[in-house]
């Protein structure tokens, strides 16, 4: 008897550490291509609070203080409402630290190395892609909810409805909203 409970705790314990293992890092995969962090970075707030601004002062209005405006953090929030709008998909630009600058992301330039520290909560509905991003006229092919994780000693982490679209030919990546 201690011999079966012995081997039903291990088990357990087992199924536990690896589904724990394996819900950490999910990957976004759509047709068997799993979608790198390099086609992620940057187009999240809590790894870009400063691309954001960056984005706001580029596309919308230059502000002094962003964090705590009403105005901004709706940009924040529902990016995916600017897109194709007041922000020119595919647009780039230099900040004013050097870096370029894009909300666009091809999954032909990105899609390189095997990191993926994020995990894909959920896939949703294509029409979500619409609801997300009214102003993207283009086949939307796949929409998930990904939370982010902090490469920082904290462990905050952030969560952002991404949508991959058919693009003059190119699977095009983009944020659409972003959640706390």
């Amino acid at each position: 008897m201690k011999k079966l409970l012995g081997i039903v705790v291990l088990g357990l314990f087992w199924f536990v550490t690896v589904n724990a293992d394996d819900t950490k890092y999910k990957p976004w995969t759509y047709n068997n291509i799993k979608i790198s962090e390099k086609c992620l970075n940057n187009l999240y707030p809590l790894a870009s609070g400063d691309w954001y601004e960056s984005y706001y002062d580029n596309y919308i209005n230059k502000l002094d203080k962003h964090w705590g405006n009403p105005k901004f953090e709706l940009f924040v929030n529902k990016i995916g409402d600017y897109l194709g709008k007041e922000i020119p998909i595919g647009d780039k630009y230099n900040s004013s630290w050097g870096e370029e600058m894009s909300l666009t992301r091809y999954l032909d330039e990105c899609n390189t190395g095997d990191e993926f520290d994020y995990t894909v909560i959920s896939e949703l509905p294509l029409y979500f892609c619409n609801d997300f991003a009214p102003n993207i006229n283009n086949d939307c092919l796949s929409i998930v909810l990904v939370k982010h994780y902090s490469k920082t000693r904290v462990k905050l982490f952030g969560m952002t409805v991404y949508g991959l679209y058919n693009i003059k030919n190119k699977l095009t990546i983009m944020p659409l909203r972003n959640i706390k």
